[in-house]
């Protein structure tokens, strides 16, 4: 077991919820767009700072380098992650921080179905038992408002 990583993913949890009301409130004065780019500007330095500190030269601060990483996945993670994050601020700008995020909490859903689909994954019963606990749970909460 990995101490820390169970602590980083309940940070990230606490971080997130506090972050998703943060960014309700910002996001009625700032547009979708301007927001990401300031959350990405910020997020830019914090990870320049810190892979300068541990040594990385400053010119591969923007290549991959020699990573064992193929061009088009890396892309791919690039483009997702950036649809991703514009399609949360743009819900929780129209439907609040609470409702936003009530429904995508529902991710680890489709972790395990995309990790079964494009990566040749396990699907443990487990997981799909759990994951449509929270999609239906989401789906109640958000249904009932």
């Amino acid at each position: 077991m990995h101490a820390l990583g169970y602590i980083l993913a309940v940070a990230a949890s606490v971080l997130w919820g506090l972050t998703y009301c943060l960014d309700e409130r910002v996001l009625e004065h700032l547009s979708v767009f301007k927001l990401y780019f300031l959350h990405c500007v910020c997020g830019a330095v914090v990870a320049a700072v810190i892979l300068l500190a541990r040594g990385t030269p400053p010119e591969a601060l923007f290549t991959i380098g020699n990573a064992n990483v193929s061009l088009p996945l890396f892309g791919l993670t690039l483009a997702t992650a950036t649809a991703a994050a514009l399609a949360i601020l743009g819900s929780i700008q129209l439907l609040g921080a609470n409702t936003s995020a009530v429904l995508e909490i529902s991710y680890p859903l489709f972790v395990a179905l995309f990790s079964v689909l494009f990566f040749k994954g396990q699907l443990q019963m487990p997981v799909v038992i759990g994951g449509a606990f929270i999609f239906i749970g989401s789906a109640i909460i958000v249904l009932a408002r």
